[in-house]
C-alpha cells in the first residue's frame, strides 16, 4: 500500500512540474483578435474585436508591441507577471496625463486592459506611472471600465 501510495505521489509530482503556465498560448493557424476601443457621443465606451495579422502568439511582450505600435505618444514597458496581474510601467506618462484628457485616456487604458487580460490567468493589469491631471496609475480590471 506504502508503495502505490509513494508512486502516485511521484506521478503527481512529476505532472506537476511538467506543466509551465508561462508558455505563450499558440493559436496555429489561427488568427489573434485584439480589442479595439472607442467612446460614443454620451461617453460609453465601444467595445470591438479586431484580427491583429501581425500577431502569431499570444504572449504579454508581443500585445505590449501591438499596445505600443498602435499608440506611439505611449510608451509602455512590460514589467513582470505575477499570479493573476500583469504588471506595466509608463516611464514618461506626460502623454497620458496632461494631453489626451480624460476620455482619451480612459479608452488608452481601457484597450490596455482589455487586450492584456485577454492573456490566460490573467485578470488585473497594474500600471506604474506618475499621475496627472487624467489618468491615475493602479490596479484595473475589465470591470473598471464598466460604468464609462
Amino acid at each position: 500500500m506504502k508503495k502505490a501510495f509513494y508512486l502516485l505521489g511521484l506521478g503527481l509530482f512529476l505532472f506537476a512540474c511538467g506543466s509551465n503556465k508561462n508558455e505563450p498560448t499558440e493559436l496555429p493557424d489561427a488568427e489573434i483578435n485584439m480589442w479595439k476601443i472607442d467612446q460614443d457621443s454620451m461617453g460609453n465606451l465601444l467595445t470591438q474585436k479586431m484580427i491583429a495579422p501581425e500577431m502569431d502568439t499570444l504572449t504579454a511582450e508581443n500585445i505590449i508591441n501591438y499596445l505600443n505600435n498602435n499608440n506611439p505618444s505611449v510608451k509602455l514597458d512590460y514589467v513582470r507577471s505575477s499570479g493573476d496581474t500583469l504588471f506595466l510601467k509608463i516611464a514618461d506618462a506626460n502623454y497620458l496625463t496632461q494631453q489626451m484628457g480624460s476620455s482619451g485616456s480612459t479608452v488608452y487604458m481601457a484597450e490596455v486592459v482589455y487586450n492584456c487580460t485577454e492573456l490566460p490567468g490573467t485578470r488585473y493589469v497594474h500600471f506604474d506611472f506618475e499621475e496627472g491631471d487624467h489618468a491615475q496609475p493602479g490596479t484595473y480590471t475589465r470591470e473598471s471600465f464598466k460604468d464609462n
